[in-house]
């Protein structure tokens, strides 16, 4: 599971902003378009081999099995082979096209920003805190790479294997599918809940660590004073309570999965069981084949499990916009006194 980064409120993005982030993102894409472009179809083959294995499994047991077809049974077992081999090669190369282009884009950002850091005017630097603006070169591009790296594939895969899922189960048994779609309202109910109280409390996590971290450099830089002055207990006592405050904001993120990941288990197994019995008295009744019902056991985690991940991926998109943003600003922000080359 990838860690979920929380964002304030005054930073969230309205659409007009994100549409021109995104956009100024896009031009300064332009160079590892190919990358691009070829990380996008490389997952999508990724997904299609995904959904193409419970199909297989399909064949093989209602055309081999089932009917006794030992030819169809071993091509199923090939292609099943294959298909494995082909999505295996496809996110191998896809991880690396999507580092390729996503640390040159990030490699090109520090530069320009670096670059224009050293152009600005020492008004700025009177105006600006020096952590602040260390910090758009280290956390706020650590955000982004985090985006990068895992965040984008990983939303696109979960689009497309949502999307994709639902195509294929409708396509096999449009019945099966609305007993499916039963525990979805509730599983998008608990998600929105989810990124509401992971973004509340993730967001007291970075405010106690910004404390306790501060109480920290407090005691360190001032130990002469704490120590001529005889204040060592009232410094321990004070940093104890700082870091007990991040304990408890913690446990309160760590409670927050506790609830939402079992909801999530319980409604993929809920619906699995509704599958099996609605399924297996179909195939009693003869609308349904046992092939079927397998094939809708084995996809239904790609109906699920991407939902979780998009509701975890919501927080990390928001923090890397606003970190994009701010990074557009600082680059945004007007040389007073331009030198001469």
């Amino acid at each position: 599971m990838m860690p979920m980064s929380a964002v304030d409120d005054d930073a969230k993005l309205d659409r007009k902003e994100a549409a021109q982030v995104l956009r100024r993102a896009a031009r300064m894409l332009r160079p590892y378009k190919r990358d691009v472009i070829g990380a996008g179809i490389l997952v999508t083959i990724s997904t299609l081999a995904v959904l193409a294995g419970p199909f297989l499994l399909k064949v093989g047991i209602d055309r081999g099995i089932t009917a006794g077809q030992e030819a169809v049974l071993d091509l199923a077992v090939v292609a099943f082979v294959v298909v494995a081999v082909i999505a295996y090669l496809a996110s191998r190369v896809q991880i690396l096209m999507i580092s390729r282009s996503g640390e040159g884009f990030l490699r090109d950002l520090r530069n320009r920003v670096f670059d224009h850091l050293l152009r600005l005017s020492m008004p700025f630097y009177d105006r600006e805190k020096a952590g602040v603006v260390v910090s758009r070169m280290t956390s706020d591009v650590d955000s982004l790479q985090e985006l990068i790296q895992q965040g984008l594939p990983q939303m696109l895969s979960s689009v497309l294997l949502i999307v994709g899922s639902v195509i294929v189960l409708g396509i096999v048994s449009w019945q099966l599918l609305l007993v499916c779609l039963i525990p979805v309202p509730f599983v998008v109910l608990a998600s929105i809940k989810f990124q509401r109280d992971s973004n509340e409390a993730y967001l007291t996590v970075r405010d106690r660590i910004g404390l306790t971290l501060s109480s920290l450099q407090e005691g360190i830089s001032g130990v002469r004073v704490i120590q001529a002055y005889g204040r060592e207990d009232v410094e321990i006592g004070r940093f104890e309570r700082r870091n007990d405050s991040l304990y408890r904001a913690h446990m309160k993120s760590v409670f927050v999965q506790a609830w939402y990941l079992p909801v999530i288990e319980g409604a993929a197994v809920g619906c699995t069981a509704l599958v099996v019995a609605i399924g297996g008295k179909m195939v009693v009744e003869g609308t349904a084949t046992v092939g079927t019902v397998a094939f809708f056991v084995l996809t239904l985690s790609n109906l699920f499990e991407p939902l979780q991940q998009l509701s975890q991926l919501f927080n990390t998109v928001q923090s890397s916009g606003a970190a994009l943003q701010k990074l557009f600003e600082l680059l945004d922000t007007p040389v007073d006194l331009d030198e001469r080359p």
